[in-house]
């Protein structure tokens, strides 16, 4: 089974605003996402899956329409639910840049959340195991493509390379190890017969080229 990991294109503002689970694609986003559905390795996947918040299942539209390949949107797919206090703001005011101090502060501490509405990191933990089984058990032999976010798609990385008998001070190394940038491609395959993850490659950004030029 191959399992390729798309992070959705670029978002609105994302350079001066926090994004939100609405936050749709910049003219740079959708860009990049033109150029992933035009990526001679996708032709031959069988499913796209798509986390359901906007910058993403907009990537996965344009990518599913260009290579006219089944869609469907998955709720666990989206990335860690932070405070409804933060979405939207202006990464600049005193608020956001005290949320961030406090994340960094406490970036070892899994069980930590800013607030209660926020979801912390080792729910998303539960989630990515969720979708792991999720694949092994319906996409045997397949190909599939899976849009998604930074966080979600590192804690995805990181429980495949280590597998079930992961310790959590080994997740967090490989996860805080990972980068993903907008539209990066990385590629998991999965053998069946010795049940055993592979990561092919991270973050494949070659084909943003054009896009960056």
């Amino acid at each position: 089974m191959k399992i390729f990991l798309v992070r959705h294109g670029e978002g609105e503002n994302s350079r001066i605003k926090w994004q939100t689970p609405t936050t749709p694609l910049s003219e740079k986003g959708k860009k990049q996402a033109q150029v992933l559905g035009n990526i001679p390795r996708f032709r031959d996947v069988d499913q796209i899956l798509s986390s359901p918040w906007a910058r993403a299942q907009e990537t996965a539209n344009i990518i599913s329409q260009s290579l006219s390949k089944p869609l469907l949107a998955l709720d666990n797919l989206h990335e860690r639910q932070q405070s409804s206090k933060i979405y939207g703001l202006s990464l600049s005011t005193p608020l956001a840049e005290q949320y961030s101090k406090d994340c960094f502060a406490n970036r070892d501490d899994w069980n930590w959340k800013w607030d209660q509405e926020e979801e912390p990191f080792v729910e998303v933990v539960r989630r990515v195991v969720e979708f792991k089984n999720y694949l092994i058990n319906s996409y045997s032999q397949k190909s599939v493509l899976v849009v998604s976010h930074d966080v979600f798609l590192r804690c995805l990385i990181s429980s495949c390379i280590l597998g079930g008998g992961q310790d959590e001070e080994s997740f967090k190394k490989v996860f805080w190890s990972l980068n993903l940038d907008n539209a990066g491609i990385s590629l998991l395959i999965y053998r069946e017969e010795i049940k055993n993850w592979k990561l092919w490659y991270a973050n494949d950004y070659s084909h943003m080229n054009l896009v960056n030029s």
